[in-house]
Order: structure tokens, then sequence, then C-alpha cells
């Protein structure tokens, strides 16, 4: 069973489609990434290293203008001509002094001599020596013998460099020296004089090596002609002899050279002011030694990338077609596939919407057959006011194509000669309708009495604005029917709960085709009069003066006002439709305040008469024992409520705001939620009950317990403000200002006088 959920084609697919897209960007990176990343580190070790020969170049660079500047200083100097330093004993001294000072601050040379053309002596900063004595007495060098030396003194018209060579010197020490020789004078033909400065050769490898500090690289520097003048890694003359010349065939100046059986990168770089070339070469291997390891890491890296990448690719395409092998069990139980069959998901599932598809479509063709019964269910809970609002209905409208979203809505009742097969609007001549304002909805069912069609009617204008446009759609409608149609038309209303009395008045209209004769369009104010409305029916204000004697369970109240009600039919012999009317108001108004209330109205609802059994009563006898049965309900509500303990509901409201007010969190729905009432029904009776809104109370609780603590307390206002729930200081200031006269600071001064 653990095997067989693995054993699935359309899985192993998935995995391996999942694994070659994450293999295709993994290529991608390894054959162009990868050889774009290693040629980029290629050349930062290039670009690093020749940024490490310029470095080198202008550090010596630096110190050989240094020189430069010295020997030119020595020149000018008044102190230091031919003249005036062979003047006496005494001027050797100061020509003595005066060349220390050059070189008291700069460690870069180790000695240098000042020598005048033609004269036996040169000077130091440290002494005087013979001239042509002092490379054989003083510094005793390898490859410069004293006639060559003095010779070179004398005849020197141009700055030269002394490659590295063995010096020992007169204290019996041996050290290789560098030696740069510079006539000084006004200009090169015309030297009156030679600068020689002896540099210990450790002075350059120390620059090159503050730089290049591994030992597998070395750097040469060359003078103008190309020969070497020292390098950072000591070489047997032979060796260097061979690779001078192996770079002086290199043409190029960078890439590799193979020299003693290694390769080296090769870095070159040339001073401009001194036309001196620097070389550096690094063991290729060593340095790239880093580069290998990256590509190492980065392939094994990619490696690990792609196996640990398919192994959740696995794991994570599993848990994915759990549902896909769920569905495909649901479709196989749908179809009747049996388990363990070979059939694919894809195939199973595509059986599966195979059916469900005809089944939907032999639902559709069912539904779209009781699609006219559904409607005709729905219209008439619309009459029998089931629906309180546009949401209610708009839900339960759109599978039967029912919609109202006007903002009034109206009840026609048409009435056609017998046997005239047009009683649904869709039997309707095409084009009846079209006189009336666009937009209007007109949905119709068939009447409770024979021969009538009942119309549902959403506008954006009430009937008294559209009578003309009315009387126009009944001539279209009577003229295309070749027949007399009798409409009775009831008054506009906002609520979609009070449509139902829409309808009673249309057939109260109706009705009163016996007066005006057959055929005819009858608006419910032309069936009762404008004086007889008012004289006969119930104001709002009427009907709220029941509901406030049912808020404060006064039962005196409830039945006067009903026996007041029922003398009123019977002595005023209002019409019939009128009474109908009135039970339908009065029955609406018992069943708002039992949901007002919260109390279960299912059960009253059933037992009163919805607008359609309203209709059906024949005599007004039937309405006035109907009004009777609502207020012996009325009264046995009352008494429940009275035995259940609500008999003092206002001082249980008092108490709760008493102990509570002091609270931010108090609020008129925490008090609605304490007594299990609605919040809207606790605010119409705390108002009925006191004079005061619960607001309006609260806030006096809290102005007294404020001035209390005015009196009596040394808090700040802040602190006052906290303890009386008031939300800011701003505004409990205003607020007492408004009430008091004066703000919160002069009150308390006035009461501490």
């Amino acid at each position: 069973m653990g095997l067989s959920r693995f054993n699935s084609k359309l899985l192993y697919k998935y995995v391996v489609t999942y694994v070659v897209i994450l293999l295709l960007p993994v290529m991608m990176v390894g054959f162009f990434v990868y050889q774009y990343f290693i040629q980029l580190l290629e050349d930062e070790v290039t670009r690093g290293n020749l940024n490490l020969l310029s470095q080198v170049k202008e550090n010596v660079d630096v110190k050989m203008t240094e020189l430069h500047n010295i020997a030119f200083h020595i020149s000018g100097n008044t102190r230091l001509t031919p003249y005036q330093v062979t003047k006496n004993p005494f001027t050797e001294l100061d020509t003595i002094s005066q060349l220390r000072n050059y070189v008291s601050a700069n460690t870069f040379i180790s000695n240098f001599l000042l020598y005048f053309h033609g004269h036996h002596k040169v000077y130091s900063p440290y002494s005087t020596y013979d001239a042509a004595e002092f490379t054989d007495k003083i510094y005793t060098f390898e490859n410069w013998e004293p006639e060559q030396f003095y010779r070179d003194i004398n005849e020197a018209v141009v700055p030269h460099v002394r490659k590295s060579e063995d010096v020992r010197t007169a204290v019996g020490g041996r050290e290789r020296y560098i030696t740069y020789v510079m006539p000084i004078g006004p200009n090169p033909s015309d030297s009156f004089g030679t600068v020689i400065y002896l540099i210990n050769e450790n002075r350059f490898k120390e620059l090159i090596k503050k730089k290049f500090e591994d030992a597998w690289s070395n750097t040469l520097i060359l003078d103008e002609k190309g020969d070497l003048i020292t390098s950072s890694q000591s070489m047997d003359p032979g060796k260097a002899e061979i690779l001078l010349e192996r770079l002086q065939a290199n043409s190029e100046g960078q890439g590799t050279l193979n020299f003693e059986e290694r390769e080296y990168f090769v870095f070159q770089d040339e001073s401009a002011k001194f036309g001196w070339t620097y070389i550096a070469l690094v063991d290729k291997d060593t340095v790239m030694l880093k580069v290998e390891q990256a590509k190492s890491r980065t392939f094994y890296g990619l490696l690990l990338l792609v196996l640990v990448g398919s192994i959740l690719i696995f794991f994570a395409t599993h848990m994915n077609y759990k549902p896909i092998r769920m569905l495909k069990r649901l479709a196989d139980s749908k179809v009747n596939i049996p388990p363990g069959s070979r059939l694919g998901e894809i195939e199973s599932i595509r059986s599966a919407l195979d059916v469900m598809s005809e089944n939907n479509d032999e639902l559709n063709r069912k539904i779209e057959r009781s699609r006219p019964a559904l409607k005709y269910y729905l219209i008439l809970n619309l009459l029998k006011g089931e629906y309180k609002s546009k949401d209610d209905l708009r839900g339960k409208g759109e599978l039967a194509g029912l919609r109202l979203e006007s903002v009034f809505y109206t009840v026609m009742v048409l009435l056609f000669p017998k046997n005239h097969g047009h009683l649904s609007v869709a039997g309707l001549p095409d084009g009846w309708c079209e006189a009336l304002p666009q937009g209007t909805e007109v949905f119709g069912i068939e009447g409770l009495e024979a021969e009538q069609l009942v119309l549902v009617m959403g506008t954006d204008e009430a009937v008294e604005t559209m009578e003309m446009l009315l009387k126009i759609t009944h001539e279209t409608l009577s003229r295309s029917l070749g027949m007399d149609v009798t409409i009775g038309v009831g008054n506009s209303y906002v609520k979609l709960e009070e449509l139902g009395k829409s309808y009673i008045e249309a057939c109260g209209a109706l009705n009163y085709r016996l007066i005006k004769g057959k055929g005819s369009l009858i608006f419910f104010r032309e069936a009762v009069s404008e004086a007889e409305t008012n004289r006969n029916g119930y104001s709002k204000s009427q009907w709220n003066r029941l509901k406030q004697f049912i808020y404060q369970s006064d039962t005196s109240g409830i039945d006067a006002f009903l026996r007041q009600l029922i003398d009123r039919i019977r002595k005023e012999q209002l019409p019939l439709f009128m009474v109908k009317c009135i039970c339908f108001d009065l029955i609406n108004v018992i069943l708002a305040i039992l949901e007002d209330m919260e109390l279960d109205e299912e059960a009253l609802a059933e037992r009163y008469p919805d607008v359609v059994k309203l209709t059906e009563f024949e005599t007004v006898d039937d309405l006035i024992e109907l009004v009777k049965d609502i207020s012996a309900d009325i009264r046995r509500i009352i008494s429940e409520r009275k035995e259940s303990g609500n008999r003092e509901p206002v001082e249980k409201m008092k108490q709760y705001i008493g102990d509570n007010f002091g609270s931010t969190q108090f609020s008129v729905q925490t008090l609605a939620d304490e007594l299990g009432m609605s919040a809207s029904y606790l605010s119409r009776y705390f108002k009925e009950q006191t004079g005061f809104t619960i607001s309006h109370y609260v806030n006096r609780l809290r102005m007294e317990k404020a001035k209390e603590l005015l009196t009596h307390g040394e808090g700040n206002l802040q602190e006052l403000v906290d303890q009386i729930g008031y939300g800011s200081v701003s505004g409990f200031i205003r607020k007492f200002k408004e009430q008091e006269g004066m703000t919160p600071g002069d009150y308390r001064t006035m009461k501490h006088k």
C-alpha cells in the first residue's frame, strides 16, 4: 500500500519535468555564468597585480624624485660651491654639516657623496675622503674599480644608476648597494660636480615587499636601457640574464612566461618620469589556486543544488500530488472504476467530468423547467413580506432571474376577460411596456383569482409621477390584445417588505371596477379619496403610540388602542380593503416589535394571515376577530415578560450605567449585551422610560462625578478624565464649559475659596 502511493506515471512525469526545469538554469550557470565568473576572477587577479606593481613604481618614483630634489638644492646652495667648500679647513666642516641636513630625515639613502670636478676630495654627511681611494679603502665595490669610479664622477653628464652589487665597507661588512650618480650644475652640459647616492638594496626590496608580500612572486626593476637594477627575490646572475632575454622576447609585456619549468603571470609597467621598467612575475599555479578552488566550490555547489533540488522537487511534487490522487479516487468512485485500475489520473478525472457534465446539463434542464415555479414562489413570498431587503432577495432571486434593484416598488393587478390565455408576462404582446421609464423591472405571476395577472414593478419613480405613462401602457396593452383589460394599481413603497400592502391596495383598486367600469386603469387613490384615507387610515404616529404601549408593557393603553380601532371599524363602516390594510399594518407592527425585542416571532407569524390570506377575507367581522386575537397575543407576551423578571429593566440599566460609566470601554452595545436586548430597542426603551437618551444620562453622571472630584480631589485633569471615562482632556474641558459656563480649573478655584 505504501509503495502504491508512488506508482503513478503522472507523478514521475511531473518530477522529471521539474528536474529538467531546474537543470536548465543550472546548465546556463555552468556554461555561461560560470565561465564569466571565472574570467572575472582572473581579470580581478590581473588588475590587482597591475595595481600593486603600479604602486611599487610610484613609491620608487617618489624616492628617486627626492634624490633629484636633494641634488637640485645642493646645486643651488651657495655654501656648497667649489670655491666656498675649498676656501679653508673650516669650510669643509661646514660642508659636512650642510650635507647632513639633507639626509637627517631620509632613511632611504644609506650614504651619499658630493664631488666637484677636478678636485681630489669627496664629501659625505660624515666625513671627507680622497676621491682616488674611496672605492679602494672606504667602499670597495665588486665591479667598480677606483680608476673607473674617478672617471665616472668626473665625466657624468646625465643621471645613471649602477645595478645592485656587493660592497665591502671600511668596517669589514659586506652588503649590496645600488649606486645612483647624478651630475649637478646649471644644466647637464655645464655641470660642476656630481652627487653619488649609495642605497642599500634592501631599501628597494622593502618598497616592493610592502605591496608584493608573497614569496611566490618576484618583482624586477630595469633601468632605461633594460638592464636589471634589482629584484625582490635574489637571483643568480646567469638565470637573471636568461630571464631578461625571455622577457625582452615577450613584446606584449603582459601574459604568461615559462621559466625553470614553471609558468608565471607577467605584469609590466614603465615609469614615464625615469624610464625604468617594473616587471612582476607571479607564479600562475599559486595565484590561480584560489580560482581553482572557486571553480571546484562552484561546481560542487551546483551539483549539491541539483541533488537537493531534485529531492525537494520529488517530495514537494509528491505532497502536491496528494489532492490529485484523492481527486482520482473520488472520480473513480463517481464513475464506478474499480480500485487498482490502470486508468491514469487525467483519464479518470476526464471520465468523471464527462459524467458530471451530463448530470449538470440534466440539472440545468430541470432548473429551466422549474424556473417559472421558482419565480412564482419568490414573487408570492415577496407579496407575503418574507424578504425584508434587497440583499435577502438577491441571493435567492438570481437563479430565477428575479432582480429588484430600483427605488420604488409597486404592485399592479391585471384582470382579463375569461379564456384570454395571457396569464404570464411572457404571454403579453411585445412592446406592451415601452412607455414605462427606462430601467423599469417587471415580474409577474398568475393571480389567486381567475383571469388575474399580478405584476411586481420596480421603478426609480413613484406611481404618482407615472400616471400618464401607465395610461399609455394600458391603452397599448388593450389595443394589442384586442380586449378590455382592467388594471388596479397600488401605491409605491420604498421598503420591499411593504410590497404586500401595495398588493392589497391594487386588489382594492381592482374591485372599484364595479363603479368605474371594466377595461379601466384604476389607481388606489382614486378608489379611496384623500379625505377618506386620512379619516380611515392609521398614520405612522398612531402606530408608534401602540409600539410605545407595548415597549412600556402598558396593557391598559394597548387595550384602549385596539378597542378604539375595533370601534372605528364598526362605527365608521370602513371599506373591506381599508380594514385589510389596517390589519396588514398591525401584523407588521407586532412582528417588528417581537424581532426588535429579540423574542421568537415565528410561531405568531405562522398564526397570523399573510397578505395573500388577507385578500381572502370576505367580511369586516372576520378581520375584527383577527384584531382581537392579536390583542390577546400582545397581553400574553407582556405577561410572560413580567413573569420572567423584566418588570424593572430601567433600574437594571441605571445600575449597570452607574457601575461602569467611568470605563472607556462602556458603550450602548456592552449594556445591551449585558441585559440581553438589542441596542436599538434598549436605546428607544430607555428614552421612553426616563425621558433621556443613554448618552445624555451617562454624560450627566460623568459631570456630577467630575464636579465631586474637582471639589474634594487634588489630582490633575488627566487623572480626573481617566476616572470618569472621558476620551481626552480637551473634550472634557469643552463639554464642562458648555454645561457649567466655566472651565474645570475655574470651578475648582471657586469651590476651594
